[in-house]
């Protein structure tokens, strides 16, 4: 099986190497379209999705709204979703830092200096050079910020990747077959079936989270703690403001797709606790 997440800077081409990396392994591309799909399917719209897609939110939102952290697990959702299965290519949207610890996964950083990317973006999108620079200090800036206020690193960091490619340096072609070849050498594509079933149950952590997040439903004194214990086993544990808001939480987590049980240890908080 072969997984590989492929994280690029801005203008350097890592969405044409992973379309051509895709093709060759024969295994499916997870691209922006693809990835917006399964988050749009989890009820996250689509106006919140624009707004906050790969881009670190506003003070106000931190402050007085839970769509970032909505986002942040249904993307997380996914990418454990597919991670699950054991293969395939992911674009961006992070995904290297969420798979951190999933040693199946093969990180890919493409990388190039901002020269190299300004030649490429005057090329592809008839831009002049001022305009190109500008747009790429713009959008790095951009990733460097959703990284630091999603998983607090650096996102000049290269540590956490198998492989970096420098393509002021490499061809397109040779970056391809780089890729292809290592991640299908067999100390990369070994994996555990116990690895793929921690991404399930990491996948559906997300999702629960999201959605109790999304309802609302937990006051502001009041704490919700989830835990999968098993494939599709919820446990809830924690405060409740009130018992019907108790009964809706344990609801709410019961309509997420793939809770097959919930054992909920909800307590209620006393009538006279603010007296």
């Amino acid at each position: 099986m072969t997984l590989i997440t492929i994280t690029s800077s801005f203008g350097s081409g890592g969405e044409s190497i992973a379309r051509r990396v895709s093709e060759q392994l024969g295994v499916e591309l997870f691209d922006d379209l693809k990835l917006q799909e399964r988050i749009l399917a989890l009820g996250i719209s689509k106006a919140e999705l624009e707004d906050l897609d790969e881009k670190a939110p506003g003070l106000l939102d931190r402050l007085f709204t839970n769509k970032p952290s909505i986002y942040l697990d249904s993307l997380g959702s996914v990418v454990y979703d597919i991670a699950s299965q054991g293969q395939g290519v992911i674009i961006g949207h992070a995904a290297q830092h969420f798979l951190k610890d999933f040693h199946c996964a093969f990180h890919v950083m493409i990388h190039a200096s901002a020269e190299t990317r300004s030649k490429w973006l005057t090329q592809e999108r008839n831009m002049n050079e001022k305009e190109s620079i500008k747009l790429i200090r713009k959008m790095d800036m951009r990733y460097k910020e959703f990284i630091h206020y999603g998983f607090q690193r650096d996102w000049n960091d290269f540590s956490g990747y198998d492989l970096v490619i420098n393509m002021d340096k490499i061809s397109t072609d040779l970056a391809v077959k780089v890729i292809a070849d290592m991640s299908t050498s067999e100390e990369v594509k070994e994996c555990s079936l116990n690895a793929l079933q921690k991404m399930e149950i990491s996948s559906l952590q997300r999702k629960v989270d999201a959605a109790i997040i999304k309802s609302r439903l937990v006051h502001p004194f009041g704490t919700v703690n989830v835990e999968v214990t098993g494939k599709g086993k919820v446990h809830l544990t924690g405060l409740a403001y009130s018992r019907d808001i108790k009964k809706n939480i344990e609801s709410v987590v019961k309509d997420v797709p793939g809770v097959l049980e919930v054992i909920s240890d909800l307590s209620v908080m006393p009538n006279n606790v603010y007296d």
